[in-house]
Parts: C-alpha cells; structure tokens; sequence
C-alpha cells in the first residue's frame, strides 16, 4: 500500500522541480527570475502597488521584495512614486520599458501548462485547482 504522505510528498517535490527547470529556462532566454517576472505581471495587472502588497500577492517576505525591486528598478522595469503626502507611503508602478517587456515575455507557466489543460475532459481543470488551493489552505495553517 502506498503511504499517502509519501506519495503527497514525491509529487510535491516532482511540481516544485519542474517549476525550477522551467524557472531556469525563463532567466536564461528572457534574463529575469521567475519571482521578478511574476512581480512585472501582478503590477502590470494592478496598476502601482505599496511594497506591503506585493509582499501578500507573491507570498514573500518584505526583503525579499524589496530586493526584487531594487532590481527591477536598476533595469528601468520599475519605478517608485510616492502615492501621497505620507512619505513612508511608496508605491511600485510600471515604466514604459517594464510594460515593453511585459508585451513580450512569456506568461511564467502558460507555456508549460495550456496545451495539457486543453486535453482535460470538463471539470478536470477545476477540480484540479479546488484540490491546489485546499493543499496550500492545509499547508499555511
């Protein structure tokens, strides 16, 4: 019999290393991470966005963040503006070269992914993402 946590484990382990080739192969042709491209994206979706909530979308911590900023921000990707009179409240908005190269990147999975969920019989895409967020729930308690 297969132990259920093992096998939950092995799968996980198996997702996590395809994320990692697919992440290296991003940084190698477009010559940014899977984190910063991620970040590119939920700005350009979201407009100019504080630090503190990006932080909540990209489920990192605040240095980590900031560093990813600081990046973006040395490539022309990304610039900070403050957003009011409040001079602790700054927000991260997209330049023009940073929506350039958003026009032109790859969506960090789509690629890996579409051409399989279009194969998937009705429902079987949905159900897998109700048993992904379930885990993640699980997971973060």
């Amino acid at each position: 019999m297969i132990d259920p946590v093992l096998h939950l484990t092995t799968r996980l382990r198996q997702i996590a290393h395809a994320l990692s080739v697919h992440s290296k192969y991003i940084q190698e042709s477009y010559q940014i991470t899977m984190p910063q491209l991620i970040c590119l994206r939920e700005i350009h979706k979201r407009g100019p966005l504080p630090l503190g909530a990006l932080t909540q979308f990209l489920y990192l911590n605040n240095s980590t963040v900031t560093g990813i900023v600081d990046r973006l921000e040395k490539r022309g990707y990304v610039q900070r503006v403050r957003q009011s009179r409040d001079r602790r409240q700054i927000h991260v908005r997209l330049t023009s070269e940073g929506a350039a190269f958003i026009e032109n990147s790859p969506d960090p999975l789509r690629d890996l992914l579409v051409a399989r969920f279009e194969t998937m019989a009705p429902g079987e895409f949905e159900k897998i993402l109700e048993a992904i967020d379930t885990l993640a729930a699980m997971i973060s308690s």
